[in-house]
């Protein structure tokens, strides 16, 4: 089981899902930077090279979608641990950047249509740094769950023990023919 209550396939396509939106916000958070007057241009392009791993993990992602095996499970919890990884470099790079390069005391972020918000330069640093451990936390739960759910569903493994098993009753019960003979 996933989270005591769903079933474990449930919670595993759940965290595909979780992996697929968190690679589209990491890359709509960068590029939203990019509006930003006050944050240098060479930000946004660290911030697109750091997140090279979730890009692949998306890949990794979209063949658990086409094809649930044992192979493509293993990918999704490669696709889970290029995640974290994203999550922590991003972090860390945002505190780096913000604590030594930023050149202004508060940051400034949104733009006329949605309006702005001001926060300070340590406000920023931890905010980012929370999200990221409270999503890496989730992610390395999602790890355990998906190391569960590799050899679940084996197929092969499953038919076989199948197999053994009335191989096993059906000599039984010829024992128990000739035991009556």
């Amino acid at each position: 089981k996933c989270c005591i209550l769903f079933p474990i396939k449930c919670g595993v396509q759940f965290i595909a899902l979780v992996v697929l939106l968190t690679a589209v916000a990491q890359f709509l958070e960068v590029f939203y930077q990019l509006l930003n007057d006050n944050i240098d241009w060479w930000y946004v392009l660290v911030g697109v090279f750091l997140n090279i791993p979730i890009i692949i993990a998306l890949a990794f992602v979209v063949c658990f979608f086409n094809k649930d095996q044992p192979s493509t499970r293993i990918l999704l919890r490669t696709a889970v641990i290029l995640a974290i990884v994203t999550l922590t470099l991003s972090a860390i790079w945002n505190a780096v950047y913000f604590w030594f390069f930023y050149k202004h005391d508060s940051v400034v972020t949104g733009h006329d249509g949605v309006g702005f918000t001001h926060a300070t330069r340590k406000q920023e640093i931890v905010f980012s740094t929370y999200l990221a451990l409270v999503m890496d936390c989730f992610f390395a739960y999602f790890l355990c769950v998906i190391g569960n759910y590799i050899h679940a569903y084996d197929d092969a493994a499953v038919e076989a023990l199948i197999a053994k098993a009335k191989a096993a009753d059906n000599e039984a019960k010829g024992d128990d023919k000739n035991a009556n003979d």
